[in-house]
């Protein structure tokens, strides 16, 4: 998540991927290829 005073937009790009058995997810802020988390663990959101 990126936020400013001035540009009080939101960015983000989740994204998972099959690995064996398992499921891979990244969060990324696509203006920002640095800025990235992965993780291996998942959980379902409800809205």
């Amino acid at each position: 998540m990126h936020t400013t005073d001035t540009d009080p937009t939101i960015r983000e790009l989740y994204e998972e991927f099959p690995l064996g058995a398992g499921t891979v997810s990244m969060i990324s802020d696509p203006e920002n290829p640095n800025a990235w988390i992965q993780s291996n663990v998942t959980q379902p959101v409800e809205l």
